[in-house]
């Protein structure tokens, strides 16, 4: 059996790892955004090449400003907790603040903080 692709298993991901709302606030375009910049990520974790970058992050940019945490945590439903911030970083995206943690977001090293 083919594995599902991540935009038909992202909204299973977040709601597990940050509640059964966390999806409320997403509008329509929210919602084809977060997805198609959630595809993205997986063409970025094979091709890491800037312009796939940035292709990302104009895709977030096109969801609300409240919404955005939802693609910040999606990275790692493709790659890793700690390709997070590389990635958003490498899309030239504004930096978040008081964004919820993930349930299973591995908790930081006491010397990390």
């Amino acid at each position: 059996m083919r594995p599902k692709p991540p935009a038909v298993t992202i909204y299973p991901w977040l709601r597990a790892n940050l509640g059964a709302r966390c999806l409320g606030p997403l509008t329509g375009t929210d919602a084809r955004a977060l997805k198609a910049a959630v595809q993205i990520v997986e063409h970025y974790s094979y091709d890491p090449h800037l312009n796939v970058a940035l292709a990302f992050g104009v895709m977030v940019q096109r969801m609300q400003p409240e919404t955005r945490y939802l693609a910040y945590h999606a990275i790692a439903h493709v790659m890793d907790w700690h390709n997070r911030p590389e990635l958003w970083e490498r899309a030239r995206l504004e930096p978040l603040t008081n964004i919820p943690r993930c349930e299973y977001e591995p908790k930081p090293w006491p010397l990390d903080q």
